[in-house]
């Protein structure tokens, strides 16, 4: 199965107890239109335990989570507000004598989101059937303060796009919890309707 697309990146603030996510809060944003989505698994072999000079012991758990990296074509001030914790400001300068607002906010140092479930949606081609649309779902990411590039524009324009990274947590408690989950769909509305379900519904797993 070929990917050949991808559509939106959804997030919804996730509700943890005892290191478990146990639902979502505040319905399903969009950090902004998806560009590309990457993930790094963590390797098992990071955490083993030697005796007698080999490894006697190895955490397979460690082996699961890793790193989600998003490029977004922009993230959009609402969500970037909602992630971080930030507040969003108005500024107000005078130009000629006419007023203009600019909106932004200010970060403080501390630039980690808040854990939340990220979604997205891959279009896959099977046999020149197109007609595969795969929900990709982690359930508890926490993400650094966006990447930021700019350059002058010249006789073409080179596009700017932010990137994010973010942290994957893997196994859960007894793992009866997924980190991470995918489902196949014929459609884009019913991908779509998934992830609301997962992510909308207050429920971690469906």
């Amino acid at each position: 199965m070929a990917g050949i697309g991808l559509y939106g990146v959804y997030y919804a603030k996730a509700t943890i107890a005892d290191g478990v996510v146990t639902g979502y809060t505040g319905g399903v944003q969009q950090m902004g239109k998806a560009i590309s989505a990457s993930f790094e698994q963590n390797d098992p072999d990071n955490n083993p335990l030697y005796a007698n000079n080999a490894i006697a012991e190895n955490d397979s758990s460690s082996g699961s989570g890793g790193t989600l990296t998003l490029t977004l074509d922009r993230l959009t001030q609402d969500a970037a507000v909602d992630l971080y914790g930030l507040t969003k400001k108005t500024s107000t300068v005078v130009v000629d004598g006419t007023s203009y607002n600019g909106t932004g906010f200010d970060y403080s140092g501390d630039e980690q989101s808040v854990p939340v479930g990220v979604a997205f949606i891959k279009w896959n081609q099977v046999n020149d059937d197109r007609g595969h649309h795969e929900v990709v779902i982690f359930a508890n990411v926490t993400f650094g303060m966006p990447s930021m590039d700019a350059q002058t524009m010249g006789e073409s324009i080179e596009w700017q796009t932010p990137e994010i990274e973010g942290t994957v947590v893997g196994k859960m408690g007894d793992g009866s919890t997924p980190w991470f989950q995918t489902r196949e769909f014929t459609t884009q509305a019913a991908a779509e309707a998934y992830v609301t379900s997962v992510l909308g519904a207050g429920a971690a797993t469906t």
